[in-house]
């Protein structure tokens, strides 16, 4: 699944997204249009770290967010209406958003408004959505009159929809109506999950005010970020040290990225490999077996499962059986975060 990077003009998107992935300059695709750039980033985890330290196994593999960016935007995209036309092009099928807003001052921007960026976008978002909905329901009424048949259910959503949004409230108010089955091909903005990132200036830790029922947010120093991320690790634990960082705010954008999409992280362990599978917090164990692999999912038996913060405070796994706290667990087992997992199963 994927985070779309989205923000108004200048904000700092590309340079939140540059210190990210750790690339270096704005990419401007040929041929003057926009295009999206992505980048794979691991989550950084204490407990794999962990595990591969106990295991030393010959590959350690972690969690990944993907992020995507919008980059190489003609000027005329510095317009809002432009702007939304590009973000439902490119970003409808994203899983969340990260919204970037400039809290820092700019040559041509001027002063900054995070209150007001964040109520801008919240509003271009739910008009994006509200144009979407009654469109739909104007073509539901038409079909309706030619005594066609509609989905009563799906209408009844919509009009829902349409009750939230004319009150300027995004659709993620209300996590049931957003997570509606029959609204899914929709992909509504205002219905994904948001966090937004303050781009402050360097040496600006501050969190500014912003709107009451604003989504979740946390402050970043982007372009100190940017060059801390271009820096060998050695390097990069002096800068810290100037800066009074005690971890780079890069690591808690990825893990809080991790947790918006509602995910979770499981572990195989074994002398060949220790890895984090990425899954939905909650999802059944035969589900989770076929994460690794279809024949794992057709041929379950049985999971046996022992808990990240069991297994480390017994110390290994042989420690941790003695004390009766490997379990064997059914196909509907609901795995839970962190949970260390080898599965049983016939081919």
């Amino acid at each position: 699944m994927k985070l779309g990077i989205v923000g108004l003009n200048r904000a700092g998107k590309t340079t939140i997204f540059n210190a990210l992935t750790r690339r270096t300059g704005e990419a401007v695709p040929t041929g003057g249009q926009a295009a999206p750039a992505l980048g794979a980033v691991s989550v950084p985890d204490a407990r794999l770290e962990w595990l591969n330290d106990l295991y030393q196994p010959k590959k350690k593999t972690p969690a990944q967010v993907t992020y995507l960016d919008l980059q190489g935007m003609p000027g005329a995209a510095d317009q809002k209406k432009e702007y939304m036309a590009l973000l439902l092009t490119h970003m409808r099928p994203v899983a969340a958003f990260l919204m970037v807003v400039r809290n820092f001052h700019d040559p041509v921007m001027g002063a900054p408004d995070p209150a007001g960026d964040v109520r801008t976008l919240e509003e271009e978002f739910i008009l994006a959505d509200l144009a979407t909905v009654e469109k739909r329901l104007e073509r539901i009424a038409a079909e309706r009159g030619k005594g066609r048949k509609v989905s009563e259910t799906e209408t009844a959503l919509l009009e829902r929809c349409a009750e939230l949004l004319n009150a300027e409230r995004p659709l993620r108010d209300d996590p049931e109506l957003a997570a509606a089955p029959e609204l899914r091909g929709y992909t509504f903005l205002s219905a994904k999950p948001v966090l937004v990132v303050i781009n402050n200036d360097d040496d600006d830790e501050a969190m500014p005010a912003l709107p009451e029922g604003s989504p979740e947010a946390m402050v970043i120093r982007g372009r100190l970020e940017m060059e801390m991320a271009q820096l060998s690790e050695e390097d990069a634990v002096i800068f810290r040290e100037d800066y009074g960082i005690a971890e780079s705010a890069l690591d808690r954008v990825i893990r809080r990225s991790f947790r918006l999409l509602g995910l979770g992280t499981f572990f195989t362990v074994g002398d060949d490999e220790v890895k984090a599978w990425t899954i939905p917090v909650g999802i059944p164990a035969v589900e989770a077996a076929g994460v690794i692999h279809s024949d794992m999912q057709k041929g379950f038996i049985r999971a046996e499962v022992v808990a990240y913060d069991d297994l480390k405070r017994c110390g290994d796994y042989a420690a941790a059986r003695k004390q009766g706290l490997v379990r064997l667990e059914g196909r509907d087992y609901p795995v839970r975060d962190g949970d260390i997992i080898h599965f049983r199963f016939n081919v």
